[in-house]
């Protein structure tokens, strides 16, 4: 270790020779930084951060290189009280969308007109015939009300349809239609609209009603945002459907959903910054003692981000989801290097002599300790870049590179501006530490007892996978994927495999339906309706009556007096919708020609659209392949030629154990299946893999290091046990908080290793060499520079991003822990090692 204090001690000698200088280098190279850190932007797309090469990544690359289209497609979510109100909308924001720039086609089931002809055909028998049924017993009703389109008409129509329903006996028949007019009719009575839906009374089942609108953007890759256009579009679109209130409309999509997890990371990143330069600000004048040396470590802090971030633009290119927290990340880290430096200056300042010579004792003392922390701290970080983990070993080379700017500006930077402002050598008096922090022998067994405790909580941790799970579940995006997920025919959680042909497609599928953890296997040819014979010898029998609503005269068939609302309603009988019809027309009657226009509207609103769907039915003919719409059989058939099976779980696989069973059982039956089950799960094991790997390496050569250094076991020892245990009470907050590991706050554990060795490297040095330790400045220097660092990270715990924020909150108790387990356990356990 001599010759290390020795090359530190004459290096800042040179420094203090030629300090305007050395400032002047720094300066010139922090404006070079700055300009390259400009270009910096931020990929939040998870996938990415994990080797392409592994087998679920290959699987996933080359699903996502034949249907493109999964990735950049933008989904709108329209639910209506009613399925009338709901087409309706769709329909508004299709004809807003039409033209508009950056999108480039869209698909709607539910207004399709293809599917809109030929629709019914993918229900079952029993169901095609029941609808043939009712729209044939509604023909003459329908034909009536399209001839005569006024309240007087509607009401008339209905009195008939009454008659003969009831010389029929089948009055159940119109309890829908009665239902929904009264609807209609009690709203008018209070001047309010209320449509009647159409689509409800003749088929019989009324409630909500959700539909998805597919939106392909057009998108421009020399862009940050390629689908920016197309998404301001959609935003438009449906901000004017939204008037409604009996809709409800959300926007997501993989686009939606990373444009708005962007937002919600970098929204309050520069907040975050700002307030941990604040907390930095005030500990450093706690600790360093004057508004001078306070500015001074401030300015290397900015110095140092400002060459960590140079650094990342030429290493890196973009940030990710993890290594965005680096801004932060060097807050807590960047000034760790000058407090120690300071505080040791202190030390030699106050002994009297030159500063010169006070800066080479200083360099001399601590300098062995800062090249053994800068070593150990930055090998926690580099030891990721060994991993499959790409996103943390992006981090582990901004993070690692950015330590060891921070050391390298602590020994040039700080040494230059005291050698020009000698008073800046000197501090206030800090006083010591805590007593209860100063290695008290009922502290030291608590903090280990604590630390045994939490071990066996520790083993229960886990890492969760699901990119989901990192953002902000308030979010509209993530709000309208979870209503998705919902709707378990539509859910996005499935898994697909690839097919060179037809005939593998089918067999794949019939695989994949054979597992009990499947609940059905989509391709191609599962999309041909089934008994389509049989169906359309039924819309034969009903078609005349389908013509007779659509294009038909109507008949009168009972012989009435003129209909008003009050003759109808008398003439109502005491069924539950025949009595709350009556008593709506009554209560109509009673509010007068005022009330009417408001009746006409709700009457005929959505009937137009009845009309469209009627018509459409007289088209319906067999469905094959190569009548099926472009937008659905591109779906599963790739422009090269190679067929998709998609396979719907039977579970809820949001439930992390049914999503486990899931995987491994395509993995074992259906090698070579993706999707985002078999994802999460392959990068759950992966990331699991790579933190292990991570941690052993970081603790293997922080282990190596302070062996080389101190050339004692027993020393090593005392300054990794501290780490372990705050690592295993770390974990253990993580399962009593239910904030499990993820893509973002992952990297607290190798970062507390750094952290934590850094602590005791210093407590361990000066023990070595000090009777007590605690009469010395390191231990201030050491709390001090944990203080900062967890009032740094302590600031993320406010992000709107839910990955951001649990990386905070476990950083802040991770380090809190690490700097309490090092207190209590590094200076006894070297004084044990020194004495033996």
């Amino acid at each position: 270790m001599e010759s290390i204090a020795n090359g530190i001690a004459r290096l800042v000698s040179f420094v203090a020779r030629w300090p305007r200088q050395v400032l002047v280098a720094v300066a010139l190279l922090t404006g070079l930084s700055l300009f390259g850190a400009s270009g910096l932007g931020v990929d939040t797309d998870s996938s990415r951060m994990l080797n392409p090469d592994l087998p679920f990544q290959a699987d996933a690359l080359a699903l996502r290189a034949a249907f493109p289209q999964d990735k950049t497609a933008i989904l709108v979510l329209v639910e209506g009280d009613t399925a009338d109100r709901a087409d309706t909308a769709l329909r508004q924001i299709v004809n807003r969308l039409d033209g508009a720039e950056g999108i480039a086609e869209m698909f709607a089931p539910a207004i399709d007109p293809f599917l809109m002809q030929n629709g019914l055909l993918w229900s079952d028998l029993a169901t095609f015939d029941d609808q043939m049924r009712r729209i044939s017993q509604s023909s003459n009703l329908i034909a009536s009300i399209r001839a005569d389109q006024t309240v007087d008409g509607f009401l008339a129509a209905l009195d008939q349809a009454r008659l003969l329903a009831e010389g029929a006996g089948r009055e159940a028949d119109l309890a829908p239609i009665y239902a929904e007019a009264a609807e209609v009719f009690a709203g008018a009575a209070e001047g309010r609209v209320t449509p009647l839906a159409w689509t409800s009374a003749l088929a019989g089942e009324g409630g909500p009603a959700l539909r998805v609108l597919t939106v392909m953007p057009e998108p421009d890759f020399t862009a940050l945002n390629p689908v920016k256009p197309a998404l301001r579009a959609v935003e438009a679109a449906v901000a004017e459907a939204r008037v409604d209130p009996g809709l409800r409309i959300g926007i997501t999509g993989d686009p939606v959903l990373r444009a708005e997890e962007l937002r919600s990371v970098t929204a309050r990143i520069f907040w975050s910054l700002g307030l941990s330069l604040g907390f930095v600000a005030i500990v450093l004048w706690l600790a360093l003692g004057s508004l001078g040396r306070v500015v001074l470590g401030l300015g290397a802090l900015l110095v140092t981000l400002a060459l960590t971030a140079g650094a990342a633009s030429v290493t890196v290119g973009s940030l990710n989801l993890i290594s965005i927290a680096f801004i932060v990340l060097m807050v807590g880290l960047g000034i760790d290097f000058a407090i120690h430096f300071l505080a040791h200056l202190d030390e030699r300042a106050r002994a009297g002599g030159a500063v010169a010579e006070a800066l080479a004792d200083t360099a001399r003392s601590v300098g062995p300790a800062l090249v053994l922390a800068a070593l150990s701290t930055s090998l926690a970080f580099f030891a990721f870049m060994a991993t499959d983990f790409r996103g943390m070993a992006q981090l582990g080379v901004i993070g690692g590179t950015g330590v060891l700017v921070a050391f390298a500006v602590s020994v040039t930077v700080l040494p230059a501006v005291i050698a020009l402002r000698p008073g800046l050598s000197i501090g206030r008096a800090r006083g010591r530490v805590p007593a209860f922090l100063a290695a008290h022998p009922r502290f030291t067994w608590s903090m280990a007892a604590l630390g045994l405790i939490a071990a066996l909580i520790a083993s229960q941790a886990r890492f969760d996978a699901d990119p989901m799970g990192l953002r902000d579940p308030s979010s509209g995006s993530v709000q309208s994927y979870n209503r998705l997920i919902s709707e378990s025919g539509r859910s996005p959680l499935r898994a697909s495999i690839l097919a060179p042909d037809r005939a593998r497609a089918a067999a794949l599928a019939a695989e994949a339906e054979a597992l009990p953890q499947v609940e059905s296997a989509i391709w191609l040819g599962a999309l041909i309706p089934a008994e389509q014979e049989d169906k359309l010898a039924l819309l034969d029998l009903a078609w005349p009556s389908i013509d007779h609503a659509v294009n038909g005269i109507p008949e009168e068939l009972a012989e009435t007096d003129a209909v008003t609302p009050t003759s109808l309603a008398n003439a109502l009988g005491d069924q539950p919708e025949q009595a709350a019809l009556a008593a709506a027309l009554r209560l109509y009657a009673s509010a007068g020609r005022s009330a009417q226009a408001v009746a006409q509207e709700g009457v005929f609103q959505f009937f137009p659209a009845l009309e469209g769907q009627l018509a459409a039915l007289l088209e319906m003919d067999e469905v094959t392949v190569e009548t099926l719409p472009s937008q659905l059989s591109q779906r599963y058939l790739s422009s090269d030629g190679l067929y998709r099976v998609e396979i719907l779980p039977e579970a809820d696989i949001r439930i992390p154990a049914e999503r486990a069973a899931f995987a491994e059982a395509l993995a074992e039956a259906l090698p070579g299946a993706t999707g985002a089950p078999v994802q999460i799960e392959g990068a759950r094991k992966a990331v699991t893999a790579a933190l292990i790997e991570a941690l052993a390496l970081s603790l293997a050569g922080a282990a190596l290091l302070a062996l080389l250094m101190l050339r004692s076991v027993a020393g090593v020892l005392a300054i990794l046990l501290p780490v372990l245990l705050a690592g295993a009470i770390c974990m253990a907050a993580s399962v009593l908080l239910g904030m499990p590991f993820n893509y973002a706050n992952v990297i607290v554990l190798p970062l507390m290793i750094g952290i934590g060795v850094d602590s005791g490297i210093h407590l361990a040095l000066r023990s070595r060499h000090s009777g007590e330790v605690f009469d010395t400045a390191t231990p201030m220097a050491a709390f001090y520079s944990a203080l900062t660092t967890i009032a740094a990270f302590g600031t993320l715990g406010l992000s709107q991003h839910v990955g951001t924020a649990s990386m905070g909150i476990l950083l802040a108790i991770g380090l809190t822990a690490t700097v309490l387990t090092c207190f209590a356990l590094t200076p006894p356990l070297a004084r044990l090692g020194r004495a033996t």
